[in-house]
């Protein structure tokens, strides 16, 4: 039990409470003491464990949900058009990590999932990724915007919505960005990691979106209402193969 106050201990100093007199006695004062600061103590731990709840990282994949070499869970679906995929997306473990592996040859995958975050309050991305094939002369300041990886988030309004994609290039150097207006969609595209030098490697990436979205789209960003993964090569005429480890939102 919480230690009472001074003034509660010298009980002795204190003068005996007359009937009907309105002053706490000794015993009185010190419950109200005891009670007060455990009051206090509660409400600190409720505050610290707030603060680490909010703190902690949104999972918005590990890939846990399907066995591994099993197909790819069904929160997750194509968009824009499923192709004539000769490799299935499939969960597998690279490394000892589960990951979502994606192949591609002459033609492009698109796979996205719903998801209703805040990331005014969640604001940085943090995905690892490794590349194996690189689709040749892919660059997205050209005509042949081939990537090996892309992230996207998907932003309201659900009429056009507004897309800010993360990608490994080709050619493109890191830091270039490009902006597509198309009658029902926004993009736009950052280049995080370019060329071959780290092929065959596992990479971690973290970006502020927040941070990112204000800067490119000119205003603060309103709640996520989509994530998605892409690997590319028809443009190339060529191929793409990527694992897609965690991807997490966090303070």
């Amino acid at each position: 039990m919480p230690r009472c106050s001074r003034a509660c201990r010298r009980s002795s100093s204190w003068p005996a409470c007359s009937a009907g007199s309105s002053a706490a006695s000794p015993p009185a004062r010190c419950a109200t003491d005891v009670r007060r600061r455990v009051a206090v103590t509660v409400a600190a731990l409720l505050c610290v464990a707030a603060r680490l709840h909010a703190q902690a990282p949104r999972v918005v994949e590990d890939w846990s949900e399907q066995p591994a070499a099993g197909r790819l869970p069904a929160k997750w679906s194509f968009y824009a058009r499923e192709p004539n995929l000769t490799y299935p997306p499939a969960i597998v473990v690279n490394d000892g990590r589960r990951a979502l592996w994606l192949k591609t040859e002459r033609y492009s995958v698109r796979l996205a999932r719903a998801i209703d975050l805040d990331v005014q309050h969640a604001p940085t991305l943090t995905w690892e990724w490794k590349a194996v094939t690189l689709p040749e002369q892919g660059d997205i300041r050209g005509e042949i915007s081939d990537q090996v990886a892309r992230i996207v988030l998907f932003f309201p309004p659900r009429y056009r919505p507004r897309m800010l994609g993360y990608v490994w290039d080709t050619r493109a150097p890191v830091g270039t960005e490009t902006h597509t207006q198309q009658m029902m969609l926004e993009r736009w595209l950052v280049v995080v990691r370019s060329g071959p030098a780290e092929v065959g490697q596992w990479i971690r990436e973290s970006r502020n979106v927040e941070r990112d979205y204000a800067r490119l789209f000119g205003t603060a960003p309103p709640a996520l209402m989509g994530v998605g993964v892409e690997s590319h090569s028809e443009d190339a005429r060529h191929a793409s193969e990527v694992f897609i480890g965690p991807i997490t939102l966090s303070r």
